[in-house]
């Protein structure tokens, strides 16, 4: 059986006195749809942002990869989203003083790709995403269907392993939403791409590969016994440890 691409183990994170997450382990398989439901306040985007390496956790281990990233200082971990990490949000976070083609070609040329490769992959990409017609618009030009699609399309110009998605469709009605999420997903998984995403409706989570719930910091359900073990396995084996000292 192959390595899962994110591993997170028994992480926990607090802000103040509230526990956002507790001790929550998961695998992602390596092309695998995963969508995260739950309550607001859950911690379903806690644990989204944990395993992008955007919030440090305060205990446990995420791996990717391969590589433990949970330790990453913050140079470290911000090469790693530029690089191997795409992010569609809810509003897009798209620059509206950018047309839709600079949006795209921006994550490229941050990271260093000369200009007229940049571009050249950007119209590829908004081509992709049935927007080639509205390479040089302005974002206020667009309706909101049309910006979450550029907004994909900057997510997989820089060909990312994992694709982070936070309320993807949140601000979009329901036909709207519909094409989103199916161009999403068709262009996530031609590539290979793996997909992590936060969502509240069971429409967009369907589209997942897998669900899992998340309530009160913790994953409950059908993974909450795999959850229990992948955390108690630590556990038994520092007790093992200690007995055959």
């Amino acid at each position: 059986m192959s390595k899962p691409i994110i591993s997170a183990k028994n992480i926990k994170k607090s802000f103040g006195q509230t526990h956002a997450l507790r001790g929550v382990s998961l695998d992602v398989e390596a092309g695998e749809g995963l969508a995260i439901m739950g309550p607001s306040g859950s911690g379903k985007s806690t644990l989204l942002h944990s395993l992008a390496a955007i919030t440090k956790v305060d205990s446990g281990e995420i791996d990717f990869d391969g590589q433990r990233i949970d330790k990453l200082n913050d140079d470290k971990r911000s090469l790693l989203r530029r690089t191997s990490f795409g992010f569609v949000f809810q509003f897009g976070q798209l620059v509206p003083e950018l047309t839709a083609l600079d949006n795209v070609a921006l994550p490229l040329l941050l990271n260093g790709v000369k200009r007229k490769e940049a571009y050249q992959q950007a119209k590829t990409w908004l081509n992709k995403v049935e927007l080639a017609s509205k390479a040089d618009s302005m974002l206020g030009e667009l309706s909101g269907g049309q910006m979450q699609r550029v907004a994909i399309a900057r997510a997989m110009v820089i060909e990312p392993k994992v694709l982070f998605a936070d309320e993807p469709t949140g601000s979009l009605d329901s036909l709207n939403s519909e094409r989103v999420m199916e161009l999403f997903i068709k262009t996530a998984k031609e590539h290979g791409t793996t997909v992590i995403m936060v969502t509240h409706e069971p429409t967009i989570a369907a589209y997942a590969d897998r669900e899992i719930i998340v309530r009160d910091g913790q994953i409950s359900g059908a993974d909450a016994a795999v959850n229990m073990a992948q955390n108690t396995q630590p556990n038994l084996n520092k007790a093992s440890a200690r007995t055959t000292k």
